[in-house]
């Protein structure tokens, strides 16, 4: 059996390099937006302020996915046997038995550049595309210049070990050889997992009701602040004074909520796979709920 990984250090720098990004960005709205709301309470300055924060919360919400892919790329690997090929990259995993695998060569003999599928980068060579000539290819890599193609007969496969070539070494050696008990097909692909995760009606519920008060507290407070845009809430002591400011600061008690409702629900799918840390799953979705309730009664209980 020969285990092939691909290559890491250009795929992590580059995702680190794009969480950075996020990050930065989603603070820097947040910053922005709270430097809006000192400046008065007008109409004006409220629709700004609303700007920044959906900003803001809009740049955090793809980093639990880049968070994925990072983490797919760091459990990577490609599994040689006797009796086939095992692929596994994050929740995607597929088994192709040795006789389904009618040849192996790089993508660099092909006599056109092959086109890669959309939202790729160097550590995150990610989905199906139709190729003409080569029929759909599905990317399972890190980088380009080492593609190796492995053509089965429903689609060929674009993987990137880090060494392609003891990979096809090791793959002319297995076929020479032969199989004598063949395993299985298999394959497991994220979407299928997501459905099996919404198909439990424990979690679709709680995803729901999440969801639900979530959505409640935006709609909440956002109308309130742009209805009533010079009125004084109550959000922070400061000695023994309880001091008022604008509708709009409102505004930071859903954009908390979303920001958690998005760690919450990205790190509890993630515990799910497990069924011995399926508990823990249960427990931070019903703990977003508390929180978002925590959250809601906050809101009501600033404004005076």
């Amino acid at each position: 059996m020969n285990t092939f990984h691909p290559p890491l250090r250009r795929g992590l720098i580059t995702h680190l390099i794009i969480i950075g990004i996020l990050l930065a960005a989603s603070g820097g709205c947040l910053w922005a937006g709270l430097g809006v709301s000192a400046q008065g309470n007008e109409e004006r300055t409220n629709l700004q302020f609303v700007a920044f924060l959906l900003a803001s919360l809009l740049f955090f919400a793809p980093l639990p996915w880049v968070f994925y892919r990072l983490y797919a790329l760091l459990q990577a690997s490609y599994t040689l046997e006797r009796d086939g090929l095992r692929i596994h990259w994050g929740l995607r995993s597929e088994d192709i038995p040795l006789p389904e695998i009618e040849w192996v060569r790089p993508a660099s003999d092909l006599t056109f550049d092959l086109p890669v599928p959309l939202f790729s980068w160097y550590g995150a060579l990610r989905g199906t595309i139709n190729v003409e000539g080569l029929g759909p290819v599905e990317f399972l890599g890190a980088e380009m210049n080492q593609l190796l193609l492995v053509a089965t007969p429903r689609k060929i496969y674009a993987i990137s070990p880090a060494n392609p070539k003891d990979f096809l070494k090791a793959f002319r050696r297995v076929f020479e050889l032969g199989s004598l008990t063949p395993f299985s097909s298999f394959s497991a692909a994220p979407s299928a997992f997501l459905l099996r995760v919404w198909s439990d009606k424990n979690a679709r519920w709680l995803f729901l009701a999440g969801l639900g008060l979530a959505l409640f507290l935006a709609g909440g407070v956002l109308g309130f602040s742009l209805l009533v845009p010079n009125a004084q809430v109550v959000l922070t002591p400061s000695a023994r004074v309880l001091e008022p400011v604008p509708a709009n600061r409102l505004l930071l008690l859903p954009v908390l909520g979303g920001f958690l409702f998005i760690v919450d629900l990205a790190v509890g799918t993630f515990f799910y796979r497990r069924l011995d840390q399926r508990p823990l799953a249960y427990l931070l979705w019903g703990g977003n709920l508390v929180t978002l309730t925590l959250l809601i009664a906050a809101a009501i209980a600033a404004i005076r």
